[in-house]
């Protein structure tokens, strides 16, 4: 004959072992039972396209929408959407700084130097000292248009307004490098 201990193991065992067939029994059942009969198709709700979203902040003139789209696209990197946005902004405010400054980054990354260059100068001719327009201006004159003499000159001026930072150790390294190619 088994010992108490022993069947008290054996009886833990086959308790656990019906808990758990009737747990997945019941769990198992009320899936099967709730499912359709027939397969239900997914239908999305129709989004708005970006260009209608743009077009609808537009004519509310909600600026910070427009923003907030060019900001959206441009994460997604959507530049043409971004770049309409952010237009679309200049068009209701044509001194929004932070549409510009989005504006620069696009063209400097699509490598469009000339427009990148004219949003920069933009924002610099209403504000001389706008560290970010300076630092892009130079990043713009020497990548972009090889100008290392008008590159350094940002860079240098950039560096004495901003005094720390990632983008000024960068600057600096820029200046170091561009002023030996003059």
């Amino acid at each position: 004959m088994l010992s108490l201990r022993k069947r008290k193991k054996i009886i833990k065992a086959v308790f656990w072992v019906l808990t758990i067939a009737l747990g997945v029994g019941l769990v198992g059942s009320s899936v099967i039972w709730t499912a359709p009969d027939k397969p239900v198709k997914e239908t999305a709700a129709p989004q708005e396209t970006v260009d209608a979203q743009i077009a609808k902040a537009a004519a509310r003139k909600d600026v910070a929408a427009l923003l907030s789209i060019g900001g959206q696209c441009q994460a997604q990197n959507d530049t043409r959407h971004a770049a309409a946005a952010y237009q679309q902004v200049l068009r209701l405010a044509p001194d929004n700084t932070a549409a510009r400054l989005s504006l620069v980054e696009l063209y400097f990354m699509n490598n469009e130097y000339d427009r990148a260059l004219e949003q920069a100068e933009a924002i610099l001719e209403k504000n001389p000292d706008h560290q970010k327009a300076l630092y892009y201006r130079g990043l713009i004159r020497g990548f972009g248009k090889k100008d290392y003499a008008g590159a350094v000159t940002d860079l240098k001026r950039f560096v004495a307004l901003a005094r720390s930072g990632q983008e000024v150790e960068e600057a600096k390294d820029l200046i170091k490098e561009w002023a030996a190619k003059q």
